[in-house]
């Protein structure tokens, strides 16, 4: 059996108690850092469960390790957020039904549920896209076309922010640097950082004033740009006013 943990956004506080009981039965456990920060401490984690957890690189992951393991055994991989957001690990369900492996996913709190304490209503985001940084021959357009094709439906945008396998992680600043790129005017923007956690910051405000906050560069980081809002949806954002 192969499981398929969620961590939770911040650390090893947000586990369920579920989470601890399996993690506790298997013989294996490992854990991904590399699609999204996770400012847990793993060997306190393994002091609750009682057993050592291995950290595994993407190719490790992305490799057959995982389920050719869990074929004789049962393994646990632990994966900041919930399991599912990612696609890497929808990828290992569908390489694990091929090898007939059993998985079975325990879910967790996510950025993509986070978001509604901007007071932004979650029925009324679109597709969700991903800023990667600028490289000399690399500039995806598929981001701002998602945007485009949001705000044309009236509908926000969750922007996450690009993570590097050298744990380089995109702060607000670069993500907004990414958009201007795109030629996005400057728009009123919501930011949101380490949601989850006790030093959690939200703001709304215009991209150029956000961009020059120095206590927005924490991450992990978000930028939602809002659709139409709904007279609610504004009354929420003004709490988060600059």
């Amino acid at each position: 059996m192969l499981y398929l943990i969620g961590l939770g956004l911040w650390d090893e506080g947000d586990i369920s108690l579920k989470a601890i009981g399996i993690l506790k039965k298997c013989e294996e456990v490992f854990i991904e850092t590399y699609t999204n920060k996770w400012l847990g401490n793993i060997t306190s984690l393994g002091e609750i469960i009682g057993k050592e957890i291995k950290v595994l690189k993407r190719i490790q992951v992305e490799s057959d390790m995982l389920t050719d393991v869990a074929k004789e055994t049962d393994v646990a991989l632990l994966i900041p957020g919930d399991p599912l957001a990612a696609t890497t690990h929808i990828q290992l369900m569908l390489d694990a039904k091929i090898k007939s492996v059993d998985v079975r996913v325990v879910h967790s709190s996510s950025i993509y549920t986070a978001v509604a304490e901007t007071g932004l209503q979650l029925y009324k985001f679109g597709r969700a896209t991903t800023l990667a940084f600028i490289e000399k021959s690399f500039k995806p357009s598929s981001p701002y076309e998602m945007i485009m094709e949001n705000r044309k439906a009236g509908l926000h945008t969750l922007v996450l922010l690009d993570v590097k396998e050298d744990n380089r992680y995109m702060t607000v600043a670069d993500g907004i640097y990414v958009l201007n790129h795109f030629g996005l005017e400057d728009i009123k923007i919501v930011v949101c950082c380490q949601l989850g956690s006790e030093s959690q910051k939200i703001r709304y405000g215009n991209m150029k004033e956000l961009s020059e906050d120095a206590s927005l560069a924490e991450t992990p980081a978000a930028i939602i740009i809002p659709g139409r809002l709904h007279f609610k949806e504004e009354e929420a954002l003004r709490m988060y006013e600059q």
